[in-house]
């Protein structure tokens, strides 16, 4: 275990007490805390258990529990050294003397991260989509901790004190997080010595966007998302799955969660669908769908391949924004049971060679910038993903200046 890791996670007990550095007490602490990190990013708080992370260490489960007396406080724990971490990296980037160097620095130091635990040096960082799925107990702590690590990043682009500008400042740092957490799902396909090579061409893609010559503002097409073939039933039961895994991640939206917002029996639910993964699977693949029926009738409207993937982003942008049904947040599908995490994952690898080959097509037409088209589309990717989670955001403005704004800073880059 390296330094850095010891140092941020090594200063209270499970209980929240001091403990000395270097005890045996703590020592065994960190190495659940190593296996608990990877077991709960394989298979979501839901399938990390005790006995796994006690077999794993060739302990008792009685062991584990006397750490952390329930599973929640280890998720909790797990989840807290990781944003501790990630605050130490934005602290130390935020020394650097200017905001583009605050943010390379950034990546550079996740990447370092991401390749020692790929090394098995470290332990990886957590999935943190997954700490909506605690209750209000457990995810508040965390959750003040999210924006402390938001508030460094956010002062990497300078002073927010104008409430006009911090506003700015806001999507920038949205959008920075989210692209660097979502690599977490690509990079490790990398080998690890490219690591540099591709945080530059990443850094590149952040600083100049995507565009030569960008739109003024995001023109907005929103097709209808419903499907006149479905049974009203279970068309209702997708929107508000997809709302509330878009909320709460694939374990708080439980189907009593789901039934109860439609004020509905559990009975009712079994009549149109046979288990939860199956929801979910039907929610992942309409949200597919749909991107691709938004997608389509730009086309059929014609214009350049960059015309028309700009149209495209604007319009799915303006969706997670601000409509009843959204598309659903693949982050919130990253920790969850093989069967759909494999489908989502399959579903994204599509989406983002399609984003490629839309960038590379622009790039030879002269509408986008010279950049690496894979990274490109997986910027996009989290772009679209983080929208969802800043509707607070984006209802300040009207609907197209948020949507402008927010699809400016790929089109532009993050700075001034």
């Amino acid at each position: 275990m390296a330094k850095g890791n010891e140092q941020a996670a090594r200063s209270v007990d499970a209980t929240g007490d001091p403990v000395s550095i270097g005890s045996k007490f703590e020592e065994k602490r960190e190495r659940i805390l190593d296996v608990a990190t990877k077991s709960l990013n394989e298979r979501g708080i839901s399938g990390m258990t005790f006995r796994d992370v006690a077999q794993a260490l060739s302990l008792k489960t009685t062991s584990v529990v006397y750490y952390y007396r329930y599973k929640e406080l280890l998720a909790a724990a797990v989840f807290k050294d990781s944003l501790d971490r990630l605050t130490g990296m934005a602290r130390i980037a935020a020394c650097e003397t200017t905001p583009e160097r605050r943010v390379a620095r950034y990546i550079q130091l996740y990447f370092e991260q991401t390749a020692q635990a790929l090394r098995g040096e470290v332990r990886p960082l957590a999935i943190l989509s997954e700490m909506r799925t605690l209750d209000e107990e457990r995810r508040g702590p965390l959750i003040a901790g999210y924006q402390t690590l938001f508030r460094e990043v956010r002062a990497f682009f300078g002073d927010d004190a104008d409430p006009e500008r911090r506003w700015v400042l806001t999507g920038r740092a949205q959008l920075l997080n989210e692209a660097l957490f979502w690599s977490a799902v690509w990079l490790p396909r990398y080998s690890i010595r490219d690591f540099p090579g591709v945080g530059r061409r990443m850094l590149d893609i952040l600083m100049h966007g995507l565009a030569t010559d960008p739109p003024r503002e995001a023109m907005i097409v929103i097709p209808d998302g419903s499907r006149r073939d479905m049974p009203i039933g279970r068309l209702s039961l997708l929107r508000s799955a997809t709302r509330l895994i878009n909320q709460y991640g694939y374990k708080g939206a439980s189907v009593d969660r789901i039934m109860s917002e439609l004020q509905l029996s559990k009975g009712t639910f079994y009549h149109h669908i046979d288990a939860k993964d199956d929801l979910v699977l039907q929610c992942l693949r309409e949200s597919h769908r749909r991107l691709r029926d938004i997608q389509m009738t730009i086309d059929e409207e014609g214009g350049t391949h960059w015309e028309r993937l700009a149209r495209g982003i604007g319009s799915v942008l303006a969706l997670q924004f601000a409509s009843d049904y959204p598309l659903l947040r693949t982050t919130a599908l990253q920790a969850m049971p093989t069967v759909v995490g494999d489908v989502a994952l399959g579903l994204m690898g599509r989406e983002a060679f399609w984003l490629s080959g839309m960038l590379t097509d622009a790039m030879q037409e002269g509408g986008a910038r010279l950049q690496d088209p894979v990274i490109g589309g997986h910027i996009i990717i989290s772009t679209i993903n983080s929208a969802y989670d800043i509707r607070g955001w984006s209802a300040k403005r009207p609907l197209s200046e948020a949507v402008s704004t927010y699809a400016g800073l790929l089109w532009n880059g993050i700075f001034d």
